[in-house]
């Protein structure tokens, strides 16, 4: 999540599951993964906690390499999961430790010469005799109070645990409990939030909070922005609809809506300029024929983060800037041409407290504009009209993407009106308490939506997943079964601004959080489509999302890929149908995301030694320097030294996984408290806006390099200046180094405790 909900949740391992369509994959950027306090390992909690958590968004990782699996007909899949067996690493099972199990006293006794024995004599044997045999009785009790018997230390078929909580996962349950969440009046943040509560509650679960936060929200005014025409004087709203009275009736929420949040506010009176995606690329081509000097920048949604394209304009002196996207880029079976949509310029949290959490007392600053740009989202369809587009560009065979034609300009008046004001967002925060390891969380997260028609289901889809797991956990739990380690889980609010309600969760916190967090999956929009299932994780987390089932095909054929531009899931379209049963009417593929969430989740929170794989980390770094851009050697060696650490510790360190009886505990503590960091040297404090600050998780699928460096080569042919690729060379330098030291210093601990029990 958290991070399709932790970018505060960008210090621990983070997972995500969606069901796709296969032209339509999730990006590696996802706009919910929620803080980044969250993800470290896979949460920033940004947890953008989903992208959120996301954390964590969180925030992602696409497992290209997982074999595919057939579901079958859409209708029926089979949903019959195996029973799960405890992940395991290649290398990753301690082996038999070598030590003598011969320890045995002998004790000889001389039977007494005389034949004669008076009375006292046999008084004073029979005494000795009665102590021995009481001094025996009491080290006989203790050492079996302290030593328990074979059958005692035999440890619970956790494979059988899993099956028998995850066949309570019933499609039908999940449908009625989406059923009932849509039933919600759709009123503020915090009543939506308390249903949830009773909902939860009513499931069994026993330890639900509701958490508060007063927050600065940037929402629209009482009119619709506009875009009008100087040379014809036509005024149009975002959708392409003409102003009059007639339009402003019509689902008048969706033009009020239409906006970016946390934009600057006025009226800008400028040239238009095509800036295509927006890229380097794209900004050297333009400034060489133009001065772009307070224009407004017609920029395409895609390729790279949104926050990333408008700092490049914001840092070329552009004044504004309308967003739209190319009807090319999305499926074709998606006709969104004639709709606005609203996004979010707010990177997470509350922009009044930024790194710290928004409480009584909190120091307010003044942020109601968290850029210089006047940012408006439009149709494609007023695209057109803007750039006067011929109606014949567009061919039935194929799409020609929208461009500016050779010659030609436009002058355009851009009014935006949105009002800041303080609102109270709620979390719904509900605890499992672990039996073993109580301080040891596992977090799940997704939000819930208080607008009518923006994201006004998946919320409901995702939370209705959520509440059937815990309505199967608490069934076990009744039986007198916990997980060894708490799980948590949490609904957050106000998403759709920026991750608001898990990044200030996480910062308020903060500390318990970095010391306790162990995982965070993130279930934010879990269905989109109905033929791919795509499961996003960090690397410490990509082998057990792969042995987990990790991807499955509805139809009998492969799963064709995707050609769609990524970061679309940034615009936040109007949804008037009943999306979410028109791609799942039977809820299979909710039962089946429900399943496979599940199952990762019990194995990350009951398994002795935590599924995470080590080496899997330094394969991913080595990876990401592969090519000519940074063939450095300083980069490569210490890459090389942080692979054979990572070797060492995984084959040599992970060897109690292997059998019970060899367990010691004290030892797993330590070895968990490790994997449970492992990702956490690899977080940056200061990144472009829109990158994650965990240097591991790749904004693309379609790249394999570090993203900071890559961002930091575009830099560098911007400005021509070298000064930036250094100082991103620096930083993975040093988190990779740093890495190979956490792996090492793990490693000594680990023989000073060996040799000190020898």
């Amino acid at each position: 999540m958290c991070e399709n909900d932790f970018k505060c949740l960008h210090r621990y391992k983070k997972m995500a599951y969606r069901k796709v369509n296969a032209d339509q994959r999730t990006q590696g950027h996802s706009p919910y993964l929620d803080n980044d306090e969250l993800q470290a390992t896979a949460l920033e909690l940004e947890w953008d906690m989903e992208k959120e958590l996301e954390e964590p968004g969180f925030d992602h990782f696409r497992l290209d390499g997982a074999v595919q699996h057939h579901l079958g007909n859409s209708q029926s899949p089979d949903l019959d999961l195996e029973p799960i067996q405890p992940s395991s690493s290649p290398k990753g099972r301690f082996q038999r430790l070598q030590e003598d199990p011969d320890y045995i006293s002998h004790y000889m006794r001389q039977a007494p010469k005389s034949n004669r024995c008076s009375f006292f004599q046999i008084l004073k044997v029979f005494c000795t005799a009665l102590i021995l045999f009481i001094f025996g009785v009491v080290i006989g009790y203790y050492a079996r109070k302290k030593c328990p018997s074979p059958s005692s230390s035999q440890e619970p078929n956790n494979a059988h645990i899993y099956h028998e909580i995850l066949k309570e996962i019933k499609a039908e349950h999940i449908q009625q409990i989406y059923r009932d969440l849509l039933q919600f009046p759709r009123e503020d943040d915090v009543d939506i939030a308390m249903k949830i509560l009773v909902q939860w509650r009513s499931q069994g679960l026993e330890d639900v909070r509701l958490v508060n936060y007063s927050v600065l929200l940037d929402l629209p005014g009482s009119s619709s922005n506009t875009v009008t025409l100087k040379n014809s004087g036509e005024c149009f709203y975002p959708s392409g609809q003409q102003c009059n009275r007639e339009t402003k009736t019509l689902h008048s929420q969706d033009l009020l809506y239409s906006y970016a949040a946390y934009s600057a506010k006025g009226t800008l009176e400028a040239e238009l300029v095509d800036v295509q995606y927006g890229t380097v690329a794209d900004l050297i081509r333009i400034q060489a024929i133009t001065n772009v000097t307070k224009k407004i920048a017609l920029l395409k949604l895609g390729q790279s983060p949104l926050l990333y394209k408008l700092s490049l304009l914001e840092d070329a002196g552009f004044g504004g800037v309308l967003l739209y996207v190319d009807p090319c880029d999305l499926p074709k079976t998606t006709d969104l041409t004639d709709k606005a949509f609203m996004v979010s310029l707010n990177g997470g949290g509350d922009p009044s407290t930024p790194g710290y959490a928004s409480i009584d007392g909190s120091y307010r600053q003044n942020r109601e504009n968290l850029t210089t740009l006047l940012v408006q989202p439009i149709s494609a369809v007023l695209a057109k009209k803007l750039i006067s587009l011929p109606e014949d560009t567009v061919q039935k065979d194929r799409c020609i993407p929208l461009q500016w034609p050779a010659a030609g300009k436009t002058i355009i008046s851009l009014n935006i009106q949105s009002v800041t004001t303080y609102k109270t967002i709620s979390n719904v925060i509900g605890y499992l308490k672990g039996a073993t390891f109580p301080d040891r969380y596992v977090i799940i997260g997704s939000h819930h939506n208080s607008l009518n028609t923006y994201s006004g289901q998946e919320w409901a889809s995702s939370t209705a997943i959520i509440t059937a797991f815990i309505q199967a956990l608490t069934l076990k739990v009744k039986k007198g079964w916990r997980p060894d380690r708490t799980i948590v889980f949490c609904s957050w609010g106000g998403t759709l601004f920026g991750n608001i309600g898990s990044y200030e969760w996480a910062e308020d916190l903060k500390r318990v959080l970095q010391r306790n967090v162990v995982a965070y999956i993130s279930l934010h929009n879990p269905v989109t489509g109905n033929s791919t299932l795509h499961p996003v994780a960090s690397p410490s987390l990509q082998q057990l999302a792969a042995e987990s089932q990790s991807f499955k095909c509805v139809e009998k054929t492969r799963c064709p890929g995707s050609n769609n531009s990524s970061f679309l899931s940034e615009a936040l379209f109007p949804v008037h149908t009943t999306k979410t049963e028109e791609l799942d009417p039977s809820f299979s593929l909710h039962e089946t995301i429900a399943k496979l969430t599940g199952q990762v989740t019990l194995q990350i929170a009951n398994e002795p030694v935590l599924p995470f794989n080590a080496l899997d980390i330094a394969l991913e770094v080595q990876n990401s320097l592969k090519g000519d851009e940074v063939d450095i050697p300083q980069l490569l060696a210490v890459a090389s030294r942080l692979r054979d650490t990572a070797e060492l510790f995984q084959s040599d360190e992970m060897r109690p996984a292997n059998d019970p009886k060899e367990r010691a505990p004290i030892r797993v503590r330590m070895l968990n408290d490790v994997l449970q960091s492992l990702e956490k040297s690899f977080l940056i404090h200061r990144v472009p806006p829109g990158l994650y600050r965990n240097i591991l998780y790749r904004l693309d699928e379609r790249t394999s390099q570090f993203s900071v460096l890559l961002e930091a080569l575009e830099h560098c042919k911007l400005h021509q200046s070298n000064e930036t690729i250094q100082a991103a060379l620096s930083e993975v330098l040093n988190s990779i180094n740093s890495a190979q030291v956490y792996f090492k210093a793990g490693l000594d601990v680990f023989e000073t405790t060996l040799a000190g029990k020898k």
